[in-house]
């Protein structure tokens, strides 16, 4: 798994497979995918204490 980045929302992030949709694609995406579902949740852990009352994405 490649380092994410997050400059393009046509394309996953963790992996860098072209979603079918920029929103509810990359929740499909993560859906099918473990590695970039893992990946996301990681990330998610660490931004979740930087925005005021947690972040519900």
């Amino acid at each position: 798994m490649t380092t994410a980045t997050w400059n393009d929302p046509n394309h996953c992030p963790f992996c860098e497979t072209e979603l079918e949709t920029p929103a509810a694609g990359f929740v499909d995406h993560i859906g099918d995918n473990p590695d970039c579902e893992a990946g996301f949740e990681n990330w998610r852990s660490h931004v979740a204490g930087d925005v005021p009352g947690g972040w519900s994405g």
